[in-house]
């Protein structure tokens, strides 16, 4: 999936979540660089209404913007919180890594649509359909594997997952830490 069809595709309430998770220098930064800062005023007192407000001006902005580099920052705050389902699907996939950071993509036109379903397996028990860490026994949202097959434009994540459905579950999903 491309960036910019997954932050065209991405519901407003995850949008926000995806801003919220950014670490506070680094979202400054984004707004301010897309001049989406929604300043404090009469109107925007309420964080959240300011909030959802600057995670539409940036998607938008971001959107109109030519630079997949720029998307990527939007998204890798709330990947940093899941480290280590990057770390398990890079292992899974045998490439090298340092804790979850590689040095470059060439491989990833080259990762089959089959190695990428096996790779999930690692993510899932075998007796359940919700994501999980095995390793860690910690829940991940279903989006989560999409959000890192969108940062990494993998080519095959309509192949090995069901983008409409693990869409839909990131609708009014409340933030996690």
């Amino acid at each position: 999936m491309k960036l910019h069809d997954f932050l065209q595709r991405i519901p407003q309430a995850f949008a926000i979540e995806m801003l919220e998770a950014l670490p506070g220098p680094d979202r400054r930064e984004l707004l301010r660089t897309h001049g989406a800062r929604v300043k404090a005023g009469p109107g925007n007192l309420k964080r959240s209404a300011r909030v959802s407000k600057e995670a539409k001006l940036l998607t938008s902005a971001l959107l109109k913007s030519q630079e997949p580099d720029e998307i990527r920052s939007f998204l890798q705050g709330w990947l940093a919180r899941r480290a280590d389902m990057v770390v398990l699907l890079l292992d899974a996939w045998e490439i090298e890594h340092s804790n979850g950071i590689v040095e470059d993509f060439d491989w990833v036109p080259k990762l089959t649509p089959e190695k990428v379903k096996e790779s999930l397996s690692v993510l899932k028990p075998s007796d359940d359909d919700e994501p999980i860490l095995r390793e860690r026994k910690e829940q991940l949202e279903p989006i989560a594997p999409l959000v890192y097959f969108a940062y990494l434009e993998l080519p095959c994540s309509a192949e090995v997952l069901d983008l409409d459905a693990v869409l839909k579950s990131a609708e009014g999903v409340p933030a996690q830490a």
